[in-house]
């Protein structure tokens, strides 16, 4: 007995057999009567042509349609008028299904190669029942394992030297897109020397699984530049009137008018050490109003211009803002560190209410990144974890948006890489950001065209909205450079504890 026949022998039973019309792309496959009942969309099949005596097919089922010679749709019958005649007669009824094609299993060699061939009418087709035979062929080293195909139970092994390509990962609220990217950061911890640093928005979906982790962002400082446009923001004040105004007094106010060391500059607003960790600060609401517009009037602007900003920032702002600031005493340079020193480390983001803060803190801590990679020219080899990222790098402007994009374009020569987690793809993710992920988990998604979308980056491999709209929690397709397959995998997202 060959190793192609016992592979056959043991992966699964034989279905049906390959019809005319097969391409090295899609075949089209007749199923034998007594296994209808077991086809299914998104099975994987074999397909054994004994013209490639060494060769196995591997493919996806979809478009699975039902025929009947004498109830076609645009054919008028006997069971038009008498409905009921449709119970008493013997129907003729068949099953076909097309086969796309994703690799040829060289059962010689062991691996997998891409399809060129097309199998010839008449060959055998095996439904996947047995996936670890899969395995034999499609290996991958240090493998990432968050789930398995839905229906054979192969682990699917993403290739972890694809992460720094960046991921993406969409479904509508429900569907689990946390539980799988938590999935994906303990593989990553455990098989990758990668560093992650998650940012979850609600403060629900990682916190309660890593609270060893775990960072307040109301604890971490914000950039002097970061706090004038989280001002101008906040207080509805028009940037290109007020942006140079607020940076310069934020500035001062943090460095006392002096240029100074960064060690000064700390000083300058802390009035104790404890335990390494800088404490305490100095910002007040009436305060730096007063210097606010002073610098206004000192610099030439309008009175009217200086009267605006004490209105509005009295209006908009309360004085828990500014008493916030002073309760922020770790440096962006802390949480890069703890996360480089632990592996891991989550930002509790719930702890801002304003979104500008939030995102505020995003670009300074990803900017701190950039600035070891520039400091030290060697690759750093940190992730970032985006939750709800349509708040973040949405095709609005956002505080965080451009650094964001900069990673996903820059960041793979670093090995520093992203992974967004949305309801949605189009408007809630930059056109330029969501074009550089390299990996996609989705699911059912949160508006219709979302997966037209993703067809523009991806090879969707015939994946349809009835398809997703057919996807239950923790089931995701997943396509592109991690999946070894590189087109449409339906998995199911083990549990997480």
């Amino acid at each position: 007995m060959s190793y192609c026949t016992r592979i056959l022998e043991g992966i699964g039973t034989e279905i049906g057999f390959v019809a005319s019309g097969a391409t090295a792309y899609a075949v089209p496959v007749v199923i034998s009567k007594k296994y209808e009942h077991m086809i299914s969309d998104e099975q994987l099949v074999i397909i054994h042509d004994t013209h490639y005596p060494s060769t196995l097919f591997l493919g996806v089922l979809r478009k699975l349609t039902r025929y009947e010679p004498f109830l076609r749709e645009r054919v008028r019958t006997v069971y038009v008028d008498y409905p009921e005649l449709i119970s008493e007669s013997e129907l003729y009824t068949f099953t076909n299904v097309v086969a796309l094609l994703y690799a040829e299993l060289d059962t010689k060699e062991g691996v997998a190669h891409e399809c060129i061939h097309a199998p010839f009418p008449g060959s055998k087709v095996y439904l996947v029942e047995r996936g670890e035979y899969l395995s034999k062929f499609l290996r991958v080293n240090n493998a990432l394992e968050v789930g398995v195909h839905k229906f054979s139970d192969w682990v699917l092994p993403l290739d972890p030297k694809y992460l720094t390509y960046h991921v993406g990962v969409f479904g509508a609220t429900g569907t689990g897109k946390s539980r799988l990217i938590k999935a994906l950061i303990d593989e990553i911890l455990k098989k990758t020397d990668y560093s992650v640093i998650v940012f979850d928005h609600t403060g629900v979906d990682y916190v309660p699984f890593y609270r060893d982790y775990v960072v307040p962002s109301d604890t971490i400082k914000i950039s002097p530049p970061l706090i004038a446009s989280v001002i101008a923001k906040l207080a509805n004040l028009s940037w290109s009137t007020y942006g140079d105004y607020l940076e310069i007094t934020c500035m001062e106010y943090v460095t006392g008018g002096k240029r100074s060391s960064k060690q000064v500059q700390l000083q300058s607003i802390c009035r104790e050490v404890n335990n390494g960790i800088v404490l305490g600060g100095c910002w007040s609401k009436k305060k730096f109003i007063e210097k606010l517009t002073a610098n206004i009037t000192n610099l030439g602007g309008r009175r009217a211009t200086a009267r605006k900003a004490e209105l509005f920032i009295d209006y908009y702002l309360d004085d828990s803002f500014f008493d916030s600031l002073n309760q922020r005493v770790l440096p962006p340079k802390y949480i890069v560190e703890k996360a480089l020193r632990e592996r891991l480390v989550v930002v509790d983001l719930s702890r801002d209410r304003e979104l500008a803060i939030k995102q505020a803190i995003v670009k300074d801590v990803m900017e701190e990144v950039w600035r070891l990679v520039k400091e030290y020219q060697r690759p750093v080899k940190v992730g970032i974890v985006i939750d709800e990222a349509q708040n973040y790098v949405s095709e609005e402007w956002s505080i965080c948006g451009d650094v964001i994009e900069t990673t996903v374009r820059e960041g793979r020569k670093w090995q520093y890489f992203v992974i967004l987690a949305s309801q949605r793809v189009a408007r809630d993710i930059r056109p330029s950001v969501r074009a550089n992920l390299g990996t996609v988990f989705f699911s059912r998604l949160q508006a219709t065209g979302d997966l037209r979308e993703l067809g523009g980056y991806l090879d969707l491999g015939g994946v349809t909205e009835a398809s997703l709209a057919q996807l239950g929690t923790r089931e995701f397709f997943v396509a592109g450079l991690m999946n070894p397959l590189r087109r449409p995998i339906l998995i199911k997202v083990r549990e997480v504890s």
